[in-house]
């Protein structure tokens, strides 16, 4: 008996070590190819992703026999990569644009048009056309020269794949940030008029934001972008809940009133100042010491509470990457930067992806150094950063959770995809060790102007050496995507009845009901998350929105969509159900916005089937509910009482 007893607590015991959820995830490279170097990486429906790139131009040293032009989209800088995770592949087709958006600003619209804002003056994108002057608008060779895009506002329809290039901003911009507002318009803040010019910096500050469609004065200037420059280019920017603009920029913070009048052409009465960063051994938090930065999960049981949250950059006291990560709960008045724990691996230029089950994935990155950059001429980092490091909020702790392959230094990307899991992109420093010879090499100086570019090996033949272009070189341009897998994906999912849900519209402050596959995990809890366009570690529109859920069962979840954009920007979303193990079902896209106020009845024992009602009413910045999700509902809410 005793001996039974024994092996049935053995076997217990083994089974529940066989139940604990796998605490590492897995990374798989995709086969194929991006087409564009994914400098900008913008997700689209219907598992595609947008990538561009800079036009690609031959190195100072020895230009007729350097091989790595892309060869993939004869001059083409922009594509839209089809990603097949089940297969393990991808594919692309060019998406061309005109004005050249390299280093723009871009964000999710309201109806789910992309911006794309800001960008260069124009380029050839096969060879440097040394017979004519800035801008060559003599150059009328459309395949493969780029226009002048640096005033550029753009749209991309995901579904026609067509751009409208058609309009400008008041000011060139190159480096802004661009946020979609709550009421679906955007904000654009700073960007260079002409890149970085070390010999005349004033030439080229631009410390002014404005909006599209615009109101108030043409440009708004900024004192705060003004005192910081040259460390004011992508400034950190996000919709709060409770109306304003949060901006960080280098280490002061300010929220901006977008629905006052600042007054008068110079004047600037619509914002605050905030809490300043304290001193600490890290260089201004900003392009080109760049930190990543991402909103911790929104969530109606905490009343929208909206907490900033930036990691990594580079230390004052040696070139090495910052682990430092800090917070801000910007709505509550005198609100203060606190420290949270360091990451386990110190991240320049690190790339953040929020989890459907509200942790945060962090990768990417160098070990040193600072951002910026030529791809073949010049660069100023290397030591690539592969562990994979996850943040718990709830547990305020960090975990190692894989180790990718493929180095992502400058110009790298990260996103959510709808299966939950993420692809790493980007990179057009693959030849860093042409330059350092070894990861570990360090160039001198603390600041990018006196920055050495690193003793360039000799892998650049002389034309009397007979050797095949590029011979000894390495391709700098990295067009792999890199697939994570992370460990909630190994549990058994719930499974959302897609049916006439995907694409839908949802209106802000709606109740809705979603039908479930009994065949699926039990759902605990669900999540939105907005699709997400991400350059130079940053990413405005990437947040992660937690309704209270009212009603769940095996078949059938009801919940709130939340009251207005201001939480829940307009656009598209993921949305998630969840198990109470945080493994999320494949997502189904809706799309949040403006409408009349529409609400299923919550499930109660006796209920009888509901029929979906209008308020009357409209939410602040509001979107209705289609016909499609009430059917789904209804249907669901059926196959719930029926149980």
């Amino acid at each position: 008996m005793l001996l039974e007893t024994v092996a049935a607590l053995a076997t217990a015991a083994m089974a529940v070590q066989a139940a604990e959820p796998a605490t590492s995830g897995t990374w798989s490279t995709l086969a194929g190819s991006t087409g564009s170097l994914c400098i900008h990486s913008i997700l689209l429906p219907d598992n595609q992703l947008m990538c561009i790139e800079r036009p690609h131009t031959k190195p100072v040293e020895s230009p007729s026999l350097y091989p790595w032009l892309n060869p993939n989209t004869k001059g083409t800088t922009a594509t839209v990569v089809q990603l097949d995770t089940q297969k393990g592949e991808i594919s692309f087709q060019p998406a061309p644009v005109k004005y050249n958006a390299f280093c723009a600003g871009h964000s999710q619209g309201a109806d789910g048009i992309i911006h794309v804002i800001g960008g260069d003056h124009s380029a050839s994108t096969t060879l440097m056309d040394a017979s004519s002057n800035w801008p060559m608008q003599n150059k009328t060779d459309a395949g493969t020269f780029l226009y002048d895009g640096i005033a550029k506002i753009r749209t991309f329809d995901p579904k026609t794949k067509t751009w409208d290039e058609s309009k400008d901003m008041t000011t060139g911009r190159w480096y802004p940030t661009v946020v979609t507002m709550g009421e679906g318009s955007v904000f654009i803040a700073s960007g260079s008029l002409k890149n970085l010019d070390f010999n005349d910096l004033t030439a080229t500050n631009n410390p002014t934001y404005e909006f599209f469609p615009q109101r108030y004065q043409p440009a708004i200037r900024s004192q705060i972008l003004d005192w910081a420059y040259p460390h004011n280019l992508y400034p950190i920017a996000y919709q709060l809940p409770q109306g304003k603009i949060f901006m960080m920029v280098s280490n002061r913070t300010m929220l901006i009133d977008a629905s006052k009048d600042p007054g008068p052409a110079g004047q600037e009465n619509n914002y605050e100042e905030v809490a300043s960063v304290p001193a600490m051994d890290h260089q201004p938090w900003i392009y080109p010491n760049t930190p990543t930065s991402f909103l911790l999960p929104l969530k109606e049981s905490e009343n929208w509470k909206v907490t900033v949250v930036l990691c990594g950059g580079v230390l004052i006291s040696a070139k090495d990457a910052s682990s430092d990560c800090i917070s801000l709960t910007p709505e509550i008045p005198g609100a203060k930067w606190t420290p949270l724990p360091n990451m386990p691996h110190a991240r320049l230029m690190p790339d953040a992806a929020v989890l459907p089950d509200g942790t945060i994935l962090l990768t990417n990155g160098a070990g040193w150094g600072q951002a910026g950059g030529n791809a073949g001429d010049c660069q100023f980092a290397s030591a690539p950063v592969f562990p994979t490091d996850l943040y718990n909020p709830t547990t305020n702790s960090w975990t190692t959770v894989g180790t990718s392959t493929i180095p992502r230094l400058y110009h790298s990307g990260v996103v959510l995809l709808q299966d939950g899991s993420v692809i790493t992109t980007g990179s057009e420093m693959q030849n860093y060790l042409d330059f350092w010879g070894t990861p570990d090499a360090k160039g001198v100086g603390t600041e990018m102007v006196n920055v050495t570019r690193g003793v360039k090996q000799q892998c650049w033949p002389s034309v009397s050496d007979n050797l095949p272009l590029g011979a000894g070189c390495t391709d700098p341009y990295e067009y792999r995507i890199e697939h994570f897998k992370p460990a909630y994906l190994s549990g058994t999912r719930p499974v959302i009845v897609a049916a006439g849900l995907d694409g839908s519209k949802m209106t802000y402050g709606s109740t809705v009901g979603v039908q479930l596959s009994a065949s699926g995990a039990a759902i605990a809890s669900v999540s939105l998350a907005r699709y997400t366009t991400t350059t130079h570690s940053t990413n405005t529109d990437q947040r992660l929105i937690v309704p209270s859920v009212l009603f769940a069962n095996s078949t059938y979840v009801v919940f709130k969509i939340p009251p207005n954009g201001n939480i829940a920007p307009p656009g598209n979303y993921h949305l998630f159900a969840l198990s109470k193990d945080g493994t999320p079902s494949v997502a189904v896209r809706v799309l949040l916005g403006d409408g009349a106020v529409t609400a299923v009845a919550v499930p109660t024992s006796g209920s009888t089937v509901p029929v979906a009602t209008t308020t009357g009413t409209k939410s602040a910045a509001s979107v209705g509910l289609s016909a499609g999700v009430v059917l789904a509902g209804l249907i669901g809410l059926a196959a719930a009482l029926s149980i």
